[in-house]
């Protein structure tokens, strides 16, 4: 007996943590990523530097003695010690700063006077920093003209003399670091970046394996096709010469064509005497195309006739799967009266598969989908055929697919590993369910298991998407988006 699993949009997701899901998701907006630091550093980089303040320091030393006949080595670094101690007092002091902007020449000034000791002598730096560097240096001479006025009469029995002269600061002695301020934020703001959208990754509500597919999803689960690499060489990534993957092809991994294998013998279970299956999905690029024609072969190899349907009007892939190119007619051309059935029908020599293929895309093909020609076409391959394979459109850019379900036997949902959200996913399932064709069940497409395929190449015929593929919010099921 069919099991079904029931939640509803109200339930608690079902979250399991796959790094290698997560580290696809992430690597997936590198771009992102980058924009997003690169706009952070630059914006550091700019604020640091109008921020940016240069710093000139002038510095002048002088030499403490004591006055008097009986001068030590001793009594030289003791007064030292005690004129350091407030010497920086003095020489910030209203008295001389007045004396000095009466020699500067200027009302105010900007710069700051302070006094150290050297070290274990008895000389005091003197150092004078300002963001002007004329500035340091006309205050540093003002300072030596006008120091002793005011030493005198707060420290007794001490003299300075001037061992260096001041000289012009021709640097800064701060750097702007702006460069060094961006880098750092640059890495913080990727970091930062990275973590949320694994965190986004994490609780997005979609399928990541076979086991939330289970609990999400209110269909069977026939399994998960594992990822199968296009680029089969290097020189064909660097050319972008994509490979098709076909369980006919000798160099398609073998757990890839075991797997098909496996989701024929299960798709044929649930048939049981059905002949007439349409396989489809919700978005573009969840491998919906490359799941029916690998299924049609697996199936021809075992049955005598197999037909694979490209009913796909509006981005027929099927052809370019399959290497199919050299035909004139197609499946538009026989719903239109243009063409015959035997203008349209193609055996594959190789296989033994029939094909009812189409090259040309366009919209607005509803009509064709659910015409009288389109019953009778039906009605005569299930009479022909053992099987009958129908790849119909993404259920989020038309109403083709539930036409559809209402003409065939049978229904298979293909879902991509992380892409379509679960809720909009059950709404679809829902609405083939209610179809007059049994919903088989869905089946979980291009898993990853190896960390280290994180190419994002498998797909929907490898063709540009449709103009509003991925808007299944607004979505309404039974009728075609407008």
């Amino acid at each position: 007996m069919e099991q079904k699993n029931k939640k509803t949009d109200g339930d608690t997701p079902f979250l399991s943590f796959d790094p290698i899901v997560i580290i696809q998701d992430v690597l997936k907006k590198w771009l992102l990523i980058i924009l997003i630091a690169c706009i952070a550093g630059v914006g550091t980089y700019i604020k640091a530097d109008m921020d940016y303040s240069p710093v000139y320091r002038c510095v002048t030393t002088f030499v403490v003695t004591t006055r008097g006949t009986s001068t030590t080595v001793y009594s030289n670094l003791s007064s030292t010690t005690s004129l350091a101690s407030v010497f920086t007092e003095l020489l910030n002091s209203s008295i001389l700063r007045k004396n000095i902007m009466e020699e500067v020449g200027s009302e105010h000034y900007d710069a700051a006077i302070e006094a150290s000791v050297v070290t274990e002598t008895n000389l005091i730096n003197v150092s004078v920093k300002s963001s002007n560097p004329r500035t340091a240096f006309l205050v540093s001479k003002a300072i030596i003209e006008n120091h002793e006025k005011l030493t005198y009469q707060v420290v007794d029995g001490v003299s300075l003399e001037v061992l260096q002269n001041p000289k012009v600061p021709m640097s800064p002695i701060n750097s702007a670091n702006a460069l060094s301020q961006a880098k750092k934020i640059m890495l913080y703001t990727a970091l930062a970046t990275v973590a949320l959208l694994a965190v986004q990754s994490y609780f997005k509500n979609t399928v990541r394996s076979e086991a939330e597919a289970k609990e999400k999803l209110n269909c069977h689960v026939l399994g998960e096709i594992p990822h199968e690499e296009k680029y089969k060489t290097l020189d064909s990534r660097i050319r972008r010469k994509k490979t098709s993957i076909l369980i006919t092809n000798p160099i398609t991994g073998f757990t890839f064509i075991e797997t098909i294998r496996k989701l024929r013998h299960r798709v044929e279970q649930r048939l049981n005497g059905r002949k007439v299956l349409m396989v489809t999905s919700l978005l573009e690029n969840e491998g919906k195309s490359t799941v029916s024609v690998n299924l049609a072969l697996s199936l021809a190899k075992k049955h005598s006739k197999v037909l694979l349907i490209d009913c796909d009007l509006r981005k027929p892939a099927c052809h370019s799967i399959l290497g199919q190119t050299k035909f004139d007619s197609g499946l538009r051309d026989l719903l239109n009266g243009r063409a015959g059935l035997s203008d349209v029908l193609i055996k594959e020599r190789k296989t033994g598969m029939y094909l009812i293929l189409e090259k040309r895309g366009e919209k607005g093909t509803s009509d064709l989908v659910s015409s009288e020609k389109m019953k009778a076409l039906l009605k005569w391959a299930k009479k022909e055929f053992d099987y009958v394979i129908l790849d119909s459109p993404p259920m989020a850019v038309a109403s083709d697919a539930e036409i559809l379900a209402e003409l065939t036997d049978a229904s298979l949902m293909v879902v991509r590993q992380n892409v379509a959200n679960a809720q909009a996913l059950n709404k679809a399932l829902s609405a083939l369910d209610n179809a007059e064709s049994k919903l088989l069940g869905c089946v979980l497409n291009n898993v990853y298991s190896m960390p280290f395929n994180i190419t994002d190449n498998y797909g929907y015929g490898g063709y540009k998407g449709y103009g509003k593929y991925g808007r299944y919010k607004n979505y309404a099921y039974g009728k075609q988006e407008k």
